[in-house]
Order: C-alpha cells, then sequence, then structure tokens
C-alpha cells in the first residue's frame, strides 16, 4: 500500500502545531502565576537593566550634589561618627557660607554622642572652682540641634521588615507623619521597628526620611523603593520624598490606583502644591517607585565633605542647591548593587529618585500591563504557530527576526514614552517557537527529502530532489490527473549510423549522445520517463508543480538541439556522420504516478494527450522540421513564435488540431524572419480558403528549399488537378504514425 507524502506532512504539522500551542500555554500559565519560574522574572530583571543602561541620559542636574564623606575626609577629619560639633559645623557651614538650599541628610543619629569631654570639664570644675562659675560647654547633641532648627534639614532614618531575636526595641524618634489621603489605599511595607534619630535633632529638624529599601529584587540589585512606610497606621516617606515634601510646602498625598485595576496594580502617588502645580509619581502596587537612573556612579556633582569644611570651593558652588549628605566610602557599608553599577553609592540613589520626582521622569507601569502581556503573548504565540510550520528555515529565520525586531521596538518606544513594558516574556516566546518550529522543520525536511529520494531519486536528477524537498509539496506516487507538457524526441538515421560503426562503440556513443540530451531536459526540470534506443519521452509538471511546464519543455527541446549540434561537431571530426532528431511537445491533462506491476514500477504519464505527442514527433519527418508542437502548448508558451505547418488529424484522433513549429522567441526573432514568418502565415491563410491559385503565387514567392513551402506547393498541384470537394476544411489527415 503507497504511502503518501501528504499524509507525512500533515503529521509533522499538526505535530509543530501541538508543541507550539503547548509553549505558549505554559508560558501564559507562567506569566499568571500558576507555575513558578524564576528564571523569566530573573530575564526580565536583566532586559531591564539593559533598557536603562542604553538610555542613559547625559546631561546633569547642577541644582543637585552629593556632599561625600569620602575616603579623604576620612583620612582628614578622622574615621566615622565624627562629633557632632563636626557634623553642626558641616552643616552650618554649607548654608552660612555657601548659601546652600535644602540639605538631606543620608545617616542617622540614634545614639547620645559619649560626652567624655563633659564629664573632664566637671573634674576640672571640681579640682578648680573657678571654673565652676562659668557655663559648661554645649554637648555636640545640642550644638547640632541649634544648628538644624536655624536651616532646612530632612534626617535620615531607617525601618527594619522584621524583627530578630536580640533586637531592641525601636530607637528615636520618628518624624510628623506624612499628610495622605487613603481613599484608594495602596499596600505599602509595614516594618516591625525602627532606628530614628535622637528626639532633640529630629525636633529640631524640617523633617525625615527613610532610607532603607525593603523592595530590593532577589538579585539584589536596587531597581526600586518603597515611596512610604507604614507604621502604626500611619505613613512615612522616604528621604527624597520628604525633601521634595519640604520643598512643595507639605502638601497631602494621595495615592491612586489605576481605574478598574485592583489593589495590588500599579497607580500613582499625587501631590498637589500650591505655587507649583502638581506632581504624580508612578508606583506599583505597593507603593514602590522605579528608581529614574541618570548615569553611572558620579553623574551627580560629589562634593569631599573636607573641603566644605576647609573652605576650599568657590563662594557660589553650592548656592541654592539641594544637597544630601551621605557617604562613599567603602568602609561605611552605604554602596549598593543597581542596574548602573555594582557598586554604586545610597546618596546618589536618593538623589537620583528625587531628579526623577522634580522632572516627572519617572517611568509607569501602566495598570493594564498584565493583560496586555498576556493578549501580546497570546496573539503573537497564535501568529507563529500558525505561519511559522508552512516557512522553510531561512524564511522562518527572517520572519522570527522582524518579529523580535518589532517586539523590541515596540518596547523600547513604549519606553521612552515613559511606559516600562515586560519584554522578557516574548523574547522567550519568540525564541522558542523559533527554536522549536526549526527543529521540527529539519527533522520533517529530513524525513520528505530522505522519502522523496527514496522514491524520486530514479526518475529525476538529484538537484530536482533538493528543489522538490525545498518546495514543501506532498508528493503521492498514486496515480492522478494533472495538465502537464510531455515531448518525445528520435534520432534521424540512427539505425544507418550504428552500422558504420563497430559494435563495441555503439554502447559509448550511445552514453555519449544521450547523456547531453539528458542533460539538456534536467537543466530546464524535466523528468526522464524512459529511453527507447534513441528515442526520449520526458514531461514536465510533476512530480514538482510547474506552472510554466509548457514554457519548459520548449525551452528544453531547443537546448537538445544545440546539444546535439555539438555532438554532430564531435561525430564529424571523428569522421562520423551526422544526426538530426525530431521532437514533438503537447500539452494537456495526462494521468501521472507509479505505474506498472507487482513485479516493475515506473513513474510515468498515460492518456490520450501522451499519445498525441508522440504522432507529433513522428511528423517532424513528414513536414521536414525538428520541432512540432500542438495548439494547445503554443498557447501556455506565448512568448515564442510559431508558424502554423498545418491543420491535421492524426491516426487514432478523429478531432481535428493544428500543428505549429516554434521559431523562436518573439523578442529575438529579426526583422526579416518577421516579415517571411508572415508571409507564410498569408499564404498558408489562402491555402485554406481553398484559393489554391493565391496560394501557389504566395508559396512561390518563399525560399524554395523550406519543406514545408515544398510539400504545400505540391499538395497544391494535386488540388489542382483533382480539386477537395466544397465541405472541405483544409484539413489533412494522416494515416501512419
Amino acid at each position: 500500500m503507497a504511502i503518501h507524502s501528504s499524509q507525512k506532512g500533515r503529521y509533522w504539522r499538526w505535530l509543530q502545531y501541538g508543541g507550539g500551542l503547548c509553549i505558549l500555554l505554559l508560558l501564559l500559565t507562567v506569566k499568571v502565576g500558576w507555575v513558578p519560574f524564576p528564571m523569566l522574572e530573573r530575564l526580565e530583571w536583566q532586559a531591564y537593566d539593559l533598557k536603562v543602561r542604553t538610555t542613559l541620559s547625559e546631561q546633569a542636574d547642577t541644582s543637585l550634589a552629593i556632599i561625600d564623606i569620602d575616603e579623604r575626609s576620612l583620612y582628614e577629619i578622622g574615621q566615622w561618627p565624627w562629633p557632632r560639633a563636626t557634623v553642626a559645623e558641616l552643616v552650618e557651614t554649607l548654608f552660612t557660607e555657601y548659601d546652600a538650599g535644602l540639605l538631606g541628610i543620608d545617616v542617622v543619629f540614634a545614639e547620645p554622642e559619649t560626652a567624655l569631654w563633659k564629664q573632664h570639664w566637671e573634674k576640672l570644675a571640681r579640682d578648680y572652682p573657678q571654673l565652676s562659675v562659668l557655663p559648661p560647654p554645649i554637648d555636640g547633641d545640642e550644638q547640632l540641634a541649634n544648628t538644624l532648627a536655624n536651616h532646612p534639614v530632612v534626617l535620615g532614618y531607617y525601618f527594619q521588615a522584621s524583627r530578630q531575636l536580640g533586637d531592641p526595641t525601636s530607637v528615636g524618634q520618628l518624624p510628623i507623619p506624612a499628610s495622605v489621603s487613603e481613599s484608594e489605599p495602596l499596600l505599602f511595607p509595614a516594618p516591625e521597628r525602627y532606628t530614628a534619630n535622637l528626639a532633640i535633632l529630629q525636633q529640631n529638624a524640617l523633617g525625615a526620611g527613610f532610607f532603607d529599601n525593603p523592595r530590593v529584587d532577589d538579585d539584589g540589585v536596587f531597581r526600586r523603593v518603597p515611596m512610604l512606610q507604614r507604621w502604626e497606621g500611619e505613613l512615612y516617606p522616604n528621604l527624597p520624598l520628604a525633601m521634595l515634601l519640604v520643598m512643595l510646602g507639605q502638601p497631602t498625598i494621595t495615592p491612586l490606583i489605576g481605574e478598574g485595576a485592583d489593589a495590588l496594580s500599579p497607580g500613582f502617588m499625587q501631590l498637589e502644591a500650591l505655587d507649583v502645580g502638581g506632581f504624580e509619581i508612578p508606583v506599583d502596587g505597593r507603593g514602590a517607585a522605579l528608581v529614574p537612573w541618570y548615569g553611572p556612579r558620579g553623574h551627580f556633582d560629589y562634593i569631599s565633605a573636607v573641603d566644605v569644611l576647609e573652605g576650599r570651593l568657590e563662594p557660589d558652588a553650592l548656592a541654592g542647591k539641594t544637597l544630601i549628605l551621605g557617604a562613599s566610602a567603602p568602609g561605611l557599608m552605604d554602596l549598593r548593587s543597581t542596574p548602573v553599577g555594582a557598586v554604586y553609592p545610597g546618596p546618589e540613589i536618593n538623589l537620583s529618585l528625587l531628579a526623577g520626582m522634580l522632572h516627572q521622569s519617572i517611568k509607569a507601569q501602566p495598570p493594564w500591563v498584565l493583560g496586555f502581556e498576556l493578549v501580546s503573548l497570546t496573539a503573537l504565540g497564535l501568529f507563529m504557530i500558525l505561519l511559522l510550520p508552512r516557512l522553510n528555515a531561512p524564511l522562518l529565520l527572517v520572519v522570527s527576526g522582524a518579529l523580535l525586531a518589532t517586539a523590541v521596538g515596540g518596547n523600547l518606544w513604549a519606553w521612552h514614552r515613559g511606559f516600562v513594558l515586560p519584554i522578557a516574556g516574548l523574547l522567550m516566546l519568540l525564541v522558542i517557537q523559533m527554536l522549536w518550529h526549526l527543529a521540527m522543520n529539519f527533522l520533517r525536511e529530513t524525513q520528505q527529502k530522505r522519502w522523496v529520494a527514496e522514491r524520486f531519486g530514479q526518475y529525476v536528477p538529484a538537484e530536482l530532489v533538493e528543489e522538490m524537498v525545498d518546495s514543501g509539496e506532498s508528493f503521492g506516487l498514486d496515480g492522478e490527473e494533472r495538465e502537464l507538457t510531455v515531448l518525445f524526441s528520435d534520432v534521424r538515421g540512427f539505425t544507418a549510423f550504428s552500422e558504420s560503426i563497430p559494435p563495441s562503440e555503439l554502447t559509448e556513443v550511445m552514453n555519449r549522445l544521450l547523456t547531453p540530451l539528458t542533460g539538456a531536459i534536467h537543466q530546464y526540470n524535466g523528468t526522464i520517463d524512459k529511453y527507447m534506443g534513441d528515442a526520449i519521452m520526458a514531461f514536465w509538471g510533476a512530480p514538482l508543480h510547474d506552472d510554466a511546464h509548457a514554457e519548459h519543455a520548449l525551452e528544453g527541446a531547443f537546448a537538445m538541439l544545440d546539444a546535439l549540434g555539438a555532438i554532430n561537431a564531435e561525430f564529424t571530426a571523428e569522421g562520423k556522420p551526422a544526426l538530426a532528431m525530431g521532437v514533438g511537445l503537447n500539452t494537456g491533462l495526462m494521468s501521472v504516478g507509479n505505474m506498472g506491476s507487482s513485479f516493475r514500477m515506473a513513474y510515468t504519464v498515460m492518456g490520450d494527450n501522451v499519445n498525441l505527442g508522440s504522432r507529433l514527433e513522428g511528423l517532424t519527418k513528414t513536414y521536414g522540421v525538428s520541432v512540432i508542437v500542438s495548439d494547445t502548448t503554443a498557447e501556455q508558451a506565448a512568448n515564442w513564435c510559431y508558424r502554423r505547418l498545418d491543420k491535421v488529424r492524426v491516426k487514432g484522433r478523429s478531432t481535428p488540431l493544428w500543428i505549429l513549429e516554434p521559431l523562436g522567441r518573439r523578442d529575438a526573432l529579426s526583422e526579416e524572419k518577421r516579415e517571411w514568418h508572415d508571409a507564410f502565415e498569408q499564404a498558408l491563410e489562402h491555402y485554406q480558403m481553398a484559393d489554391f491559385v493565391a496560394a501557389e503565387r504566395a508559396f512561390q514567392a518563399l525560399d524554395s528549399e523550406d519543406p514545408p513551402t515544398k510539400m504545400y506547393l505540391a499538395r497544391i498541384e494535386h488540388f489542382k488537378a483533382e480539386p477537395p470537394p466544397e465541405s472541405w476544411d483544409g484539413v489533412w489527415t494522416h494515416t501512419e504514425k
């Protein structure tokens, strides 16, 4: 029982569909959280980091700067913590000497300063009573508190998400909580303890903000920070937000979530200030904002604290600037891992967030982001599932590359518009689907190539087998009816030729003759049906579909004549006689397939149109031309110029048809040839109308050595002696094959 390649093709196609659908469904279940897959989240983080690094701003905000507790400051002033008096002097210098605008302090003063010098003063007063009349010196905490009371300073502190065994209770005093309207509350973090500043310091500062981050991703990278944390029912801002609230006059914060979204959906926090209008801070469902990275470490101005204390700056270097005092020295442990650097100072993270709020450049994740991703994954996945199985490997790579470029381009466009859309899921879907379909295409094509080679390798050249595999068509061996063009060729005078050479050379001569003739047929994708001595039968349009089968068959016929001319040149040089050849072509419906018996099978064509092709080859000798085609072949190869040879009935067919001789391609004919063709057609027209006098005159004006012309002159002589009946239809009946 024959096995159809179409059945195997459908099997492989459905296998591809099923595998592609499973990949899509699995990825969708991962995205909705039904199946954990941490790798996808990590890929999303890496894609986000890459987008950050490739789109960093080159412009720095010169109104923002960091007062840096760096290694040089530690070397010149001493190890941290510095005396509070030194910190007070630093703060005083910033505002009185350099006219700073606002200062945030990214350190916490949670413990009272150890006053050994105060104890020493009391001892001196006991030893020297005259000193007791003088007031004791102000301690460092009081000195710093007095300085804070005179200048706009926002302190820092930190929360702890969980309390470990042995940890003390909360330390210090929290600032006044933020004014928050919680009509639609977000799920802000709720820590278990805090470490804040001394009460004397906090009470004299304008405010304070936390600088811890409970929203560090699992890979340890700072990408987002919570804007507020909840403690005992109240909400407290982080340090950059606390500084912004001071700058805006402590406006009310209104947390909002996206319209129609749930409490875990992204939203934003709205700040309304009377003088400067509204601020919107995009946050996620837990109140965290993406840090707007502006550049690698050092993007903002770093000013060493010791240079401030020693007066080494220009007088207007810090005028009106918003500053954050913090540490970049490695020993102080205020270094973080970020998308723009593995070692990044905490103060610059806070300053970047403050800059993003001031410039309204914090990127947002819209509330519809999950729905958008699921719809995108579904649409792209179904498109690839339906399309990719139909493509060969090179085209599959091109289409996948185009889809990849479109996905990345669209994601970057949204990024530049201020939206952070997920991309890892789409990229994973694209890559896995592409690899799956490439692998399946490879296996399918390998199997199909083996199947085609086993069944058609004996009929068609190897390069045509490759083309059949690449075409993606299904090839069955059962008989089917298809429109084809069949060719019959026969070498004239080969019997006499073979008698002129020794029998031992006949095999070699046959090979020398048939090899180039077969090559000419293969050159135009013809299929060899059989060899019959010196005759060849071939056809076009099967097993590989060929819409131009008549055109290619005609080109193959002339290529055979050219090949015979080259062979004759060799034969005559060897003293052998030259050979001639007749070729007949017919186009029509034929039965094609594997035919024969249980002992021997052959891939061949059969039918009335095949027999007609054989009859046309036989007529080439009668009409003295090399190639004869039927009118159906001429209609399908319309780029060629033909002369009508005759309207005939061939043996075995009652229906008359026109037989034609191809003269060459229309655009290649010379003007002289065109005129000769027109004259012959006019003469033939007279003949068909039984105007034999005019026909004779017209034919006599043509080339007297042209065999068809000589044939018609002989017929006219016959009809002049024996006129045809009045019902004559101009058809000449051939009674021999």
